[in-house]
Parts: structure tokens; sequence; C-alpha cells
């Protein structure tokens, strides 16, 4: 098999997650927990539910009072009181007498099981009911401890909290949870032409639109993102600006990584009495010439100018380094399967990330392509919603043929 000369999309994946450890915690309010990672484990302060409860709105009986009458012998239950949620029938239940239960309701002392209220008759004066049915011990209850017990950890720690979990942890009687802190991660944009998004462009400027996209993108995986200023061609201001940024927990540039005249950000990292080059350049399209460095002991990423390939190596490489600070231990990236729509060239020795529409059709999923794959067309990636992930050297993808695909997460 052929390979190549280049560091490999897996190896470079293998030196991020190495170069990151976990950051401290904090406790936030339970309420504003939301989309953080857990510290620690969620055990629970008690029971759910916390007694034997209904199931079904009906008549609570004792089991073994009830079956010792024969089987084809109407019964006639004495109705004693009323149970509903919130409100609990404080007296015992004694032989044939049975009480009105509501979904939710504390069993009565005394009773094990509930008869649904479609299996009775009810008495003209609503002092009894009738029935024939024959029953099963504790049908239509919820045991005590059915959904959790006491001591019991619901989830553990590196789990990302999503709305589902919020109730079932406030269920434990849980108030504040303890998550990892959100690292800060700063930005810089390099580039002569790169003027603050909303200034009106001048000769040769552009926005600085990816600084907003790693931001945005940076939030979603979650980080707090901080952009810089922005630095002209110049390896000194690109100097002191990240001097300024080093204390954050990660820097991601954007520009300035290549081999041309005004690729800067390495010369400039020449300034700093503490600075090791862990990779750079590696065998993956969008963004061959990443580079990823520690400046004074900081990490910094540097993503290539091109909005694309900045916006994939950010999915990728920042991703993973922000969920390895916070201990996220969800697998990612994760690839899927799909059919491909269209066909695809015989691959070269690099990992390339096809930029690509997935379309559900008949319980199958299929992989469309988009059809310019220019690093510089940001519209094109925002009308993507996956890439398509081809292994280096792979052979011509012909229509109908299966295919690696590995959706956005998210907002992304």
């Amino acid at each position: 098999m052929q390979k190549s000369n280049l560091l490999s999309l897996d190896e470079a994946i293998k030196k991020i997650k190495l170069s990151f450890d976990k950051i401290s915690t904090e406790d936030v309010f339970i309420q504003n927990a939301l989309g953080r990672c857990l510290s620690k484990p969620v055990v629970s302060n008690i029971d759910n539910p916390k007694y034997d409860v209904s199931s079904m709105d009906g008549y609570a009986v004792n089991y073994n009072n009830y079956t010792k009458i024969n089987k084809e012998t109407t019964k006639k239950l004495k109705v004693i009181g009323e149970s509903s949620a919130g409100n609990t029938f404080s007296k015992k239940i004694e032989g044939l007498e049975t009480v009105r239960i509501f979904t939710g309701a504390k069993l009565p002392s005394g009773s094990d099981t509930v008869i649904i209220q479609e299996d009775v008759r009810n008495s003209s004066n609503k002092k009894y009911v009738e029935t024939k049915i024959n029953i099963k011990k504790n049908q239509f209850v919820r045991k005590k401890g059915l959904d959790f017990k006491k001591n019991e950890i619901l989830f553990n720690e590196g789990i990302v909290i999503k709305s589902r979990h919020i109730g079932s942890i406030a269920m434990t009687g849980q108030t504040w949870l303890s998550v990892s802190r959100k690292p800060i991660v700063s930005i810089l944009s390099t580039g002569n032409e790169i003027i603050k998004v909303g200034e009106t462009p001048k000769k040769d400027q552009i926005p600085n639109g990816n600084s907003l996209m790693l931001a945005a993108m940076i939030q979603e995986f979650g980080g707090i993102p901080k952009i810089l200023p922005v630095a002209g061609d110049n390896e000194l201001d690109i100097y002191k600006i990240l001097k300024d940024a080093s204390d954050c927990d990660l820097i991601v540039t954007t520009g300035g990584v290549s081999v041309g005249k005004y690729d800067l950000i390495q010369k400039a990292l020449k300034h700093f009495k503490r600075n090791k080059t862990e990779f750079w350049k590696i065998a993956m399209r969008p963004g061959k010439p990443i580079l990823f460095s520690k400046v004074n002991g900081t990490p910094l990423i540097g993503l290539p100018g091109n909005p694309v390939s900045s916006g994939v190596c950010s999915l990728i490489f920042v991703n993973i380094a922000i969920r390895t600070m916070l201990g996220n231990t969800n697998k990612f990236p994760i690839f899927e399967k799909a059919i491909l729509r269209g066909e695809l060239l015989q691959n070269d020795q690099r990992f390339d990330f096809v930029r690509a529409n997935v379309k559900y059709k008949n319980g199958d999923i299929y992989a469309i392509p988009i059809s310019v794959q220019d690093s510089s067309m940001i519209t094109k990636f925002s009308h993507s919603n996956c890439l398509i992930a081809r292994e280096p050297f792979d052979d011509i993808k012909s229509n109908g043929e299966i295919v690696k695909i590995l959706k956005y997460p998210n907002n992304i």
C-alpha cells in the first residue's frame, strides 16, 4: 500500500490529544448546565420514585386478600378513601378494602396492586366497586427506585449535558453540578487585506469572516472565543499580539502558515524563547499547511487562511483540542456510511475531506458532492452538511458505491 511522506491525519490527531491536559473545574447551577461537560459523576441523593406508586388510574388492593376469594366470584370492594399524587391516603388497607388511586400516587399501606378503573363497576352510592378480574401481584405499580436508586451513578464524568439530561438530574435532588471550565481560545487573523467586520472595505480589503466563523465554532465546541486584533503582515506585530494572548488556554491563528513571502506565523514564533513546533504540514485536504506549536507553554494551532481550509481544520483539530481539555468522552470523529451520488476521481497522498450534502430516501443515506471544491469558496462550505472522508490513494468512486461521511455536529 502506498504511503504519504507527510504526517497522517491520525498521527496529527494523536499529537493534538497528547498535548492537552484536562482543564480545571467549576460548579454551575443545574439550569445553566446545558452543553457543559461533567467533571464529576452525577450521583442520586434519592430513590426515584421515592416509594411504590400507581402507573394508572384505578383502585389499590392487597393481592393476597383479593386472591383468597374464588376466581369466579364477583369481588365487592369497599372504597375507604382516595390517594392522589402529593395527597396520599394515610390509613392502612385491610381485607377487601380498596382506595381510589390516581396515576403517580403513592400506594397506601397494606396495598401492593392496582386494578385499573376500566375493570371495575361502581355501586350507585360510590362506596363499593365490583369486579371479577383476575389480577397479577404488583400490576400497574411502579416500584420504589424503578427509575434509579439512591447512590446510583446516573451520568459519568465526561458526558456533555443535553436538554434531556436536565430533567433526570433534577430528579436526583442535585442543584449544582461540577463541570469543566470552558477553555479560553484566542483567535488571531493575519494579513494586510483583513479588516474588522462592519468596516467599509477599501481597495484590496476583505472582512474578517474567518474570525467570526471560528469564534462561533469554538463556542459550539464548548470554549470561550476571544477575537484578537487583526495583525498585518509584520512578524513583530504578530509576535506582540501573540505574546499578549499567551495567558489563554489555546491560541488559534488563521492565515500565514504556508510558505509564501507573507506567511509570517512561524517567523513570529521564533521571537519566543520557548517555542516548540509539534508538526507543520499534514497529509490532508483541505488544510495541508496546518501548524501545531507551543508558545511559552500555550498550545497554538495555526490554520490556513482559506476559509474552507480554516473551517474544516477547526472542525477536526480545534474541536478535538477543546474536547480533550474538557474531558469529553464522546468519540470523535465518527464516520458513517452513505451511498455516493456522483463520481469521485482517484485520490492522491492526502486524506481528502470532500464537501457534500446528505440526502435521505427510502431509509437510505446518500452523499452528493458539491460540484466545486475550491478551498476559498466559503459559501459552498456553508451550503454543505457533511464531508465525504477519503483515505489517501483511494480508488475512483463511482455512482452508487459506499463512501464514508462525517456529518457536521450540532450547529456547525
